[in-house]
């Protein structure tokens, strides 16, 4: 059994398939089979399987040139689209109003209020105390512990009526 060098590249792949090409050409014989594996192949066949892997490196080389530019394209759309996107949200949502079907056609959507912060709420809570107890009110269950005693109802003096004399 022979063995081979391990291939660390893709430039070496190239290099050892045209080396290999060179030495088919040269010692390979004309006529006849090299049997490679339990299969026997003419020169020109072995020639034709190097010869493809060499052509399939290099389209995929150039594939990989189109992608990037490609990717570079894209990115460019990208930017731009991003660059006009608010500018023409804004304008249907002036043009049309923010509830338009055609301002949200065109993907406005209301944003949705910030929830207040911890600090806002604190505010918020520390001015309403400040308010009840300047106007000196209270809350519904304040107002029911407040209790005292309730004035009896002074029966009214019957009513006699006046007779003109006379």
């Amino acid at each position: 059994m022979t063995t081979q060098k391990t291939i660390k590249s893709k430039a070496e792949v190239v290099d050892v398939c045209q080396e290999r090409i060179s030495g088919i050409q040269t010692y390979a014989p004309t006529k006849g089979t090299i049997s490679c594996a339990g299969t026997a192949y003419t020169g020109t066949q072995l020639v034709a399987i190097y010869q493809k892997c060499i052509d399939t490196r290099q389209a995929l080389v150039a594939l990989r040139n189109q992608e990037a530019i490609a990717m570079q394209q894209r990115d460019a759309a990208d930017a731009a689209r991003k660059a006009v996107d608010p500018g023409l949200i804004q304008w249907a949502v002036n043009t049309y109003g923010p509830e338009s079907p055609q301002a949200k056609g065109l993907g406005y959507v209301p944003r949705d209020p910030t929830p207040p912060t911890a600090e806002v709420k604190a505010a918020a809570t520390a001015k309403a105390k400040a308010t009840r107890e300047a106007r000196g009110t209270s809350g519904k269950k304040a107002k029911l512990a407040i209790t005292g005693e309730t004035a009896t109802p002074v029966a009214a003096a019957p009513v006699t009526p006046v007779t003109p004399k006379g």
